[in-house]
Order: structure tokens, then C-alpha cells, then sequence
């Protein structure tokens, strides 16, 4: 057993993580606290927000990767978060730093240590070509002729993700109590988290995934997905395709809008017809270019939604293009966890005239992040709380509407998807029918 793998070692490393974690949240409230009385004592008192939220991205960049990632995620939940918090915490980013390939060689199955053309001294100081914090990825060149992307999960990254989400669940334990979070499903909440945390570790799921996509969007024209070469692959390491063209970026003006209108071609087709969420479509992971061609380059954030909350969001979805409130407001009810003080009434009302006033907007005009904000805000003034599921694909749009809208302005969201919704409303229909001719 290596050093590395010492229980006492783990344990030790686990208790100095948490003092850690202790010393920098007592170190950041004494900051706020600090923070505020400066506000409170100047004149009008008008500079506590920004530097509040200031405060608050440094704060959970400080605590680290985990932290981070698991704030994104919490910040698609403004049923669960005030919405101007959940609007600062969208806007944050991994702040990684990009490792030599060094000790990730001891990942290399045998069969690829025979292929790789460069020495081991080479292959040790060869620099990503992208970082994350789960993993960085690495040109290769092989014997053969072939030129592979290596992702290689970063060294400790399982036992730091593990340990923190242990302190977070404490910490989501210890908050729960308080008046703000009463009735709020916050276990519930963690575990979506830590689910999600968990899954981005899993390289064997991320290749099923990658295989996934690859087959079902090879009927969309102009999206590629990198093939994975199984026999080359291992539990931390995995060895795609690599692809020479993704810095080439498209044209503006007609390329960039066909760019625009192929990454939600795919989008679409992996929510209502495959009910499969890429959740993580942020520039780095879909790659616009060349031409008018889209890349999916890695597929570790995913979740694959049960056939009921596909067949509910594809509703939502093909009310909210009807400008069908009321049925929006049906739909997300039949869905959303009630908690103490729920106002359905009152939810119905607010949510049919939001959805009314929307419908049939560009990109120019429809915010899909401001809607997303006063949808979940809506349900957390009326007592209601988000499925996961539910979540799951809003999210999923909301990180592509960025790359979208910088190519396609004018592109209307809701043209592009009702091809898709059809599809998947005539497939259910067909299959019901079918259920109903069978016998018994």
C-alpha cells in the first residue's frame, strides 16, 4: 500500500482539510463583518451589495474547486437561493492551474505505454491543453498514426472531492435550523449536489456517455462528438479522439449563426428525444467552429432524466412556446416539492402571466436566465421547490444561451426547438397507442 493510500494518512489529511475550511469561512465572516460596519458607518451606505457579492465569489473560490462547483450548481436554484445570490454565483468560474502530465503516467494501461511515441521524461512535462478541476487533458501521439486527447483525473482530486462534501453535508446540517432555511429541502439539495459532484469522477460513466452522444446526434448535421478508444481507456484516464481544428473559431455573421442554430439542434435533441442532459455545454465543452460545425468535447457533467420528467419538461417546454401559462403552471406543480406555506393559487396566477408575457421572443428580447430566475424565485415566494430533474435542463440551457447568443442574437429559441418537441409528442403518442393494443 503507497503512502498515498494510508487510511491514518487519509484521515490526517481529511482533519487538516476541515481545520482548513474552519479558518478560511472564520477568516471570510470577519471580513464581511468588517465589510458591513464600513457600509453602515459611510454616508448613505450605498456600496454593501456589490461588495457583498464581491465577497461572496471570493469567498467560495477560496474554500476551493469542490466548493466552486458546487456553488454553480446551487446557483441555477433560486427556488432554493434569493435570485440575486443565484445570479452571482452563475458567474462563477474554475480557477485551475494546469499540471504537467508528471504523475499522471502511473494511470497508462499497458497498451498505451506501448503505443505513445514520446519517452517518459517527454511525456512527464508535457503541458494540458486544457485544465478542469476534475481532470486536465493532453495531446498525444501514438505509434499508429493516431493522435489522441488523454484525460487524466488530477492527482488526490477523489479524496479532497470526498472530504469536502463530508464538510459541506455538516455544514448543510448545522444551517438548517435557521429561519432562512425552514422548510427548504436542504438534505435533499446536498445530495443533488454531491450526486453530481460524484458523477464527474466517474470516467467510466463519462464514456458511456461520450458513446451515447456520439450515436444519437450523428443524424444532426454538423456535430461531432470525439470517439473514445475503449481498449485504451482506465478508471482515471480517458482516451478520446483528438481533434486539431477546435481553436478555429467560426466566421461572424452567417457562420457564427448556423453555429449558433447546430449547438441547439443538439441541445434539443438530447432533452425530448433522448431525455439526456448535458449539463456543462460552456464554451470549453462545446466548441463552435470551424465553419458552422459544433464540437462536444467532454461529457462529465450529465444526468439522463426518467421518461416522466422528460415527457413533463417537454411539456412545460411546448406550453411555454403556446405562451400557455396556465399549463406551465399545471405542469411545474405536478413536479415541484411543496414545503410548509405553499400558495398554489397564487403560484398558478404569477406563473401564467410570466410565461404569457414571453412567448414567441428572440434571443434579443427573451432573457432565458432572467426567466429562470423569476421561475424558480416564484416558487420560492409561493413554497414550492424544484425537482432535480426539473432543474436539470433549465440548467443545461441556461450554460449554452451564453455561446448562443454571442453568435445567433436574433435566433429564436423556441422556432429551433418545436421541430424537436413534435417529434417527441408524436413518439409518445404512438407509443401510448401501442400500450393500449396490447393485450391484457
Amino acid at each position: 500500500m503507497s503512502h498515498a493510500d494510508d487510511p491514518k494518512v487519509a484521515v490526517a489529511a481529511g482533519v487538516v482539510r476541515t481545520l482548513r475550511v474552519c479558518l478560511i469561512l472564520t477568516v471570510r465572516l470577519a471580513i464581511l463583518g468588517g465589510l458591513a460596519l464600513r457600509c453602515f458607518l459611510a454616508p448613505g451606505g450605498k456600496d454593501f451589495a456589490p461588495r457583498r457579492d464581491a465577497w461572496l465569489l471570493d469567498t467560495v473560490t477560496a474554500l476551493g474547486p469542490a466548493f466552486v462547483k458546487a456553488a454553480q450548481i446551487l446557483g441555477t436554484r433560486a427556488d432554493v437561493v434569493p435570485p440575486h445570490v443565484a445570479r452571482v454565483l452563475s458567474t462563477l468560474h474554475d480557477r485551475v492551474r494546469p499540471l504537467p502530465l508528471g504523475e499522471g503516467l502511473r494511470h497508462l494501461g499497458p497498451e498505451l505505454r506501448r503505443l505513445l511515441r514520446d519517452d517518459g521524461p517527454t511525456l512527464a512535462a508535457r503541458r494540458p491543453v486544457a485544465a478542469g478541476t476534475i481532470a486536465c487533458v493532453y495531446r498525444a501521439d501514438l505509434t499508429d498514426g493516431r493522435t489522441v486527447a488523454l484525460k487524466v483525473r488530477r492527482p488526490g482530486v477523489a479524496r479532497q472531492l470526498t472530504t469536502d462534501l463530508a464538510i459541506m453535508s455538516a455544514l448543510t446540517r448545522l444551517a438548517a435550523p435557521l429561519p432562512p432555511l425552514r422548510g427548504v429541502p436542504v438534505a435533499d439539495i446536498m445530495g443533488q449536489l454531491a450526486r453530481s459532484l460524484r458523477g464527474q469522477l466517474d470516467f467510466h460513466r463519462e464514456r458511456r456517455s461520450l458513446r451515447f452522444l456520439k450515436e444519437n446526434l450523428a443524424e444532426e448535421p454538423h456535430v461531432r462528438v470525439p470517439a473514445v478508444y475503449e481498449e485504451l481507456c482506465g478508471p482515471e484516464i480517458l482516451v478520446m479522439e483528438y481533434l486539431d481544428d477546435l481553436h478555429r473559431r467560426p466566421a461572424d455573421g452567417t457562420d457564427g449563426e448556423r453555429a449558433a442554430v447546430t449547438a441547439l439542434r443538439a441541445a434539443y435533441h438530447m432533452l425530448f428525444l433522448d431525455g439526456f442532459v448535458h449539463c456543462d455545454l460552456h464554451p470549453g465543452n462545446l466548441v463552435c467552429g470551424p465553419g458552422s460545425a459544433v464540437t462536444i468535447v467532454d461529457a462529465g457533467f450529465t444526468v439522463r432524466l426518467t421518461p416522466h420528467a422528460r415527457d413533463k419538461f417537454t411539456d412545460f417546454f411546448h406550453a411555454m412556446s403556446l405562451g400557455d401559462g396556465k399549463t406551465c403552471a399545471d405542469i411545474v406543480l405536478s413536479t415541484a416539492r411543496p414545503g410548509r406555506d405553499t400558495d398554489t393559487a397564487a403560484f398558478r396566477r404569477d406563473l401564467a402571466a410570466l410565461v404569457d408575457s414571453c412567448g414567441g421572443a428572440t434571443t434579443a428580447t427573451f432573457d432565458l436566465m432572467d426567466f429562470a430566475v423569476r421561475l424558480f424565485a416564484l416558487q420560492r415566494r409561493h413554497g414550492l421547490y424544484a425537482d432535480p430533474q426539473f432543474a436539470f435542463p433549465i440548467l443545461s440551457l441556461l450554460v449554452l444561451e451564453g455561446t448562443v447568443r454571442s453568435l445567433g442574437p436574433d435566433l429564436d429559441f423556441q422556432a429551433v426547438a418545436k421541430p424537436y418537441l413534435m417529434i417527441a409528442l408524436m413518439e409518445r403518442a404512438i407509443a401510448q397507442a401501442q400500450r393500449k393494443q396490447e393485450p391484457g
